[in-house]
């Protein structure tokens, strides 16, 4: 790996030891000790120093960053850039705020990390638990309003055959009036039908009950005939019914 830039006149060696050298002095920028030490010597007051401060930035890319053990350094190296933090640091007091508090990050750092990671598993896994919940309540529902219209005799439609049924209904007026003209005309021969049916089975009734009284005259007139017939033949038929052919 090499430091961010080249010039004529390095050679790879060089090139190596730069960039091992900057590695190196960006981490300790992470010790404000060290920082108090430089703003004592009036380092920060060099334009040329302030320079390669702005020059160390390329530290905050991936490819470099990955190689710090430190990554405090970049924090500070941030603050560097300004000219009050710069004036603040040479303050011994403002020195020891600011080592007590890198102190308490770095115990406390690894437990904040972890309950940070355990809060965003949980929020994940009830976030994926409700998830199924909804997805099992969706049959459930649908089942429910299946079984509602049907106990209140309604039919169900596909979401693709509503849709098809409201577009036809609308591109379609004419057909939509004769639609329900046919369901009007439908409900009156609904109502018609049991009409129909009463005077249906009274007509059968009254045939019946003619057929019935044609039978019984034709079956009294039988009985008459045959009476006569055996009063004829028994000589006990009046004179006036008796009727002599002479050939």
């Amino acid at each position: 790996m090499y430091g961010k830039g080249k010039t004529a006149i390095e050679s790879e060696e060089q090139q190596k030891r730069r960039w091992q050298i900057e590695l190196e002095f960006v981490q300790c920028l992470s010790n404000p000790n060290y920082l108090n030490f430089l703003a004592q010597r009036g380092y920060f007051k060099d334009p040329s120093f302030i320079n390669y401060l702005k020059y160390l930035q390329y530290w905050k890319e991936p490819d470099y960053a990955k190689y710090l053990m430190y990554p405090m350094c970049l924090y500070f190296l941030d603050l560097l850039q300004y000219e009050h933090f710069r004036r603040e640091i040479v303050n011994n007091q403002c020195c020891k705020f600011i080592d007590d508090q890198a102190i308490l990050q770095w115990q406390h750092y690894t437990r904040k990390r972890i309950k940070l990671i355990n809060s965003v598993q949980e929020n994940a896994a009830a976030a994926a638990v409700a998830q199924q919940q909804q997805q099992q309540q969706q049959p459930n529902q649908q089942q429910q309003q299946q079984q509602q219209q049907q106990s209140n005799g309604g039919s169900i439609m596909a979401p693709n055959e509503a849709s098809t049924v409201t577009g036809t209904e609308a591109a379609n007026p004419q057909q939509q009036a004769n639609l329900q003209n046919g369901d009007s005309s439908c409900s009156t021969q609904a109502s018609q039908q049991p009409q129909q049916q009463q005077q249906q089975q009274q007509q059968l009734t009254q045939r019946e009950s003619t057929q019935a009284q044609t039978q019984g005259s034709t079956v009294s007139q039988q009985q008459q005939t045959q009476q006569q017939q055996q009063q004829q033949i028994n000589g006990l038929a009046p004179s006036g019914t008796i009727k002599l052919e002479l050939n």
